[in-house]
């Protein structure tokens, strides 16, 4: 794994959180993909190819994919105004061509999926503050306590932060204990380990670099401890590809069961299903 010192892991990772906060907002990939693969377009006709989305989200997307300079407003006087996808937007292929293949690899199947849902699906499991900090930390540092993880993410803050974001991520697969005791440190699933290229893709667009397979943290040359703990459970593939927004809120990745079984533990009935994260409150439920 290549040498780095902490400031620049750290300047990497704030890269990396405020790249996904460009392009998480709910329908920006949609958006993005329907421009990337019609080229240039009107407004009128961004609506018409995305027609569950309704105003005022189609402009609020233009607009902020714009300020971003993801998207390029074109306006002249007396001519209409077309959007397309500057040099930066097209760039973004390789990190939603990662994001779409984890999400196909490590999500549950709900039957065949859009591309762009696929991607939306991924950004919304590692966007929520938080989250990706504390997978990163985990991939440099190995299995580490709540606290030791507080400390480290969100120092100055209580620790109940990290703890709640811990509970969030480990109800969707991409961390756990490393045993069944309720003190024992947290570790990365096989799901998590497998957003690598994901994040490696994030990184060098973040930077302005060229797609490359080397990271310091999330290097494919780092793949052999993923087997270590299990390879990652894999969704049968989809018949097809959708053609309109998934409107199951299915997002949460695969995990293998525990070998106790949950009335060994708690005296009540609980559910033995991770529950899915709540539905967006923007445009259509998932």
């Amino acid at each position: 794994m290549t040498a780095t010192t902490p400031t620049s892991r750290v300047n990497d990772l704030q890269r990396v959180e405020e790249s996904l906060a460009m392009i998480a907002p709910r329908w920006s990939v949609w958006t993005l993909q329907t421009l990337q693969q019609a080229g240039r377009l009107r407004y009128h006709e961004v609506r018409e190819k995305l027609p569950w989305l309704k105003d005022p989200a189609v402009s609020q997307r233009l607009a902020a994919l714009a300020d971003h300079g993801i998207l390029d407003r074109t306006a002249t006087d007396g001519r209409p105004v077309y959007y397309s996808l500057t040099d930066r937007g097209r760039e973004l292929a390789p990190v939603q061509d990662a994001l779409a293949s984890w999400a196909g690899a490590c999500l549950e199947d709900t039957g065949p999926t859009a591309r762009a849902e696929q991607v939306e699906d991924a950004l919304k499991l590692i966007t929520p503050r938080h989250a990706t900090a504390v997978l990163w930390a985990l991939r440099t540092n190995g299995p580490m306590r709540s606290g030791e993880l507080a400390r480290e993410v969100a120092p100055g803050m209580s620790p109940m932060v990290i703890t709640s974001r811990l509970r969030q991520l480990g109800a969707d697969g991409l961390v756990e204990r490393v045993t069944d005791n309720h003190r024992s440190p947290y570790q990365l699933t096989a799901a998590a380990r497998a957003l690598g290229p994901a994040y490696t893709a994030l990184s060098a667009w973040a930077a302005g670099r060229p797609p490359t397979t080397d990271h310091p943290v999330w290097s494919p040359a780092q793949a052999a401890d993923r087997a270590q703990n299990g390879q990652v459970r894999r969704a049968a593939a989809a018949a097809a590809v959708a053609t309109s927004p998934r409107t199951t809120p299915a997002i949460t990745a695969q995990r293998i069961p525990p070998s106790w079984r949950q009335n060994d533990l708690f005296s009540h009935t609980t559910r033995h299903a991770p529950i899915a994260p709540a539905p967006a409150t923007s445009g259509r439920s998932r």
